[in-house]
Formats: structure tokens, sequence, C-alpha cells
């Protein structure tokens, strides 16, 4: 008994587990993970509403040796073709539109105020414009003083009455500047058939302009009585430098600024003198001053 008591207690041996025929240890579950969902039954004509459907959900083929740039001009070619463009004539350019509302004119959203735009891709438009609608103003009459008291119709009656005295004389107004226009083109053509050939003599020979050398030499013998300019001879203008001098004091005397207060005969052949000095001094440069 005391050779048991002094001997240590041994522990049973503990069975080991059979890796052979345990079952493999499952990994953690995850929470996020609610398992395979089941796709919807697909709806009549096999479209889903409920499920999003992409047209273009594969990539496109890359080319791996393309570059940026153009790879940047194909997507741009791309997105071109499939863009419906119309020109728009006012701000002159290329607009993307709407095809169910564009009515085929030039500038979407303005009702078809360009009658032939162009389509996309420049093509013409065929499409009819839509007519503008009509603007009316506002419309004063007495009707619109009917049941009020007697001082607003008096101001109604007042107002109407001034208001058709100024559209009167409005319409005055633009009958005479419209008369008055016509008796200064009947005027220009009279002048204009008496002082032509000598303004033709003047500027021409056989044919031909006169240089402007020649012009200012001779300015004296169609120029009006009482005008400011001394009479000069060909020797003068032979520099350029005088030329240029005796050119720019000559445009001083026709120039149209300048003769606004002469007749109509005088203010018709300063304005042809001076459009003949100005065409000969372009010529003048042209040549280098010769």
């Amino acid at each position: 008994a005391q050779q048991q008591a002094a001997r240590p207690q041994q522990r049973p041996p503990t069975a080991r587990p059979n890796t052979a025929s345990a079952p493999p240890q499952q990994a953690p579950a995850n929470l996020m993970d609610f398992g395979d969902v089941p796709a919807p039954a697909p709806a009549s004509g096999g479209f889903n509403p409920k499920v999003l459907q992409h047209s273009n959900s594969s990539p496109a083929a890359v080319n791996p040796n393309e570059t940026r740039a153009q790879r940047l001009k194909r997507e741009q070619e791309e997105r071109m073709k499939k863009q419906n463009r119309v020109w728009d004539d006012v701000d002159q350019r290329w607009v993307e539109v709407d095809p169910k509302t564009s009515n085929g004119s030039g500038r979407s959203g303005s009702g078809g105020s360009s009658s032939s735009g162009l389509g996309s891709f420049g093509v013409t438009s065929s499409a009819p414009p839509i007519p503008k609608k009509k603007e009316v103003g506002l419309k004063l009459d007495m009707s619109n003083a009917a049941g009020k008291s007697a001082a607003v119709q008096r101001a109604v009656s007042e107002r109407i009455n001034k208001m058709e005295e100024e559209r009167r004389k409005a319409v005055a107004e633009v009958k005479q500047r419209e008369a008055e226009k016509k008796q200064r083109e009947e005027e220009e053509d009279k002048i204009r058939q008496q002082l032509e050939p000598k303004i033709k003599a003047w500027s021409e020979e056989h044919g031909k302009k006169k240089q402007l050398q020649a012009l200012l030499a001779s300015l004296h013998t169609i120029l009006w009585p009482g005008a400011k300019w001394k009479q000069i001879s060909i020797g003068d203008v032979l520099d350029p430098g005088k030329c240029k001098k005796f050119y720019f004091k000559a445009t001083l005397v026709v120039h149209p600024d300048k003769t606004h207060d002469l007749p109509a005969d005088q203010r018709f052949l300063a304005k042809r003198i001076f459009d003949a000095l100005t065409q000969a001094k372009t010529i003048w440069d042209q040549s280098g001053g010769r």
C-alpha cells in the first residue's frame, strides 16, 4: 500500500481523433452572406421590369496599341454617330435635339423659327415651318371702364384720346419720312443724270481710271464754286510725300462729314469725288507710290 502511494498516478491515455474519418472543418460563417438569391421569373415578352438590364453590358474590344488621342477620337466618332444633330442658323453651330420633339428646323425648341434649317449631317430638312403666333398688344377702350365710377371712366376716355392722337402723329411722321426719302431719291436721280458725264470725264480717260496725281491736278475743274481748294499742277504731286499731303487736303474738302450742309447736287458731287480719290489712293499704295 505504501509503494502504491509513492508511485505517481498515471493518467489514462486520451483517445486521438481519427483524421481520416473526421469531417473537414467549415469556415466561419459570413454575417453578410444571405445566400443565393433566386432569379425572378421573366415577365411576358422576355423582359422583367424589376431587373436592371444594360444594352452595352459587355465592354468594347480595346486595342492595346491604341494611344489616348486615338481612343478619344474613336469615342467621339461613335458618339457623333448616335447623336441627332441639326444646324442652328441663328447660333451658326450644330445642336443636339430630341428626335421626338424636333420638327426638322434649324433651331431646336424655337417652334420652327427657321424655315429652311439643315437636318442631321447637313441634310436639308423638308418639314414645313410652324407659323408664328401673332402678338397683339393691350387694347384699351371704353368697355374697360364699364361699371366703374365717373372719375375712372373720364380717365379712361382721356387715355384713349391721347393714345389715338399719338397714333395719328406717329403715322403722320412715318408718312412724312417716306415722302422725304422718295423726294431725295428722285432728286438724286436727276442730279446723277446731270453730273454723271462730268464725273466720268474727270475720273476716267479712254475707259480707264486716272491715276491719283492726275485726279489731284485736275480737281479744281470739277469742284463747285466756293470750295476750299487751291489749284495745283501735276509737278506739285510728283513727289510721293507731297502727293499724299495733297490727297489728305482734298479728302477734307469732299469728305461726307464735311458736306452734309451743302445742297443736294454738291453733296452728290463731293461723294463721287471722294470715292474716286479713295480708289485711286488704294491703287497708288499698291504700286508703291508710283
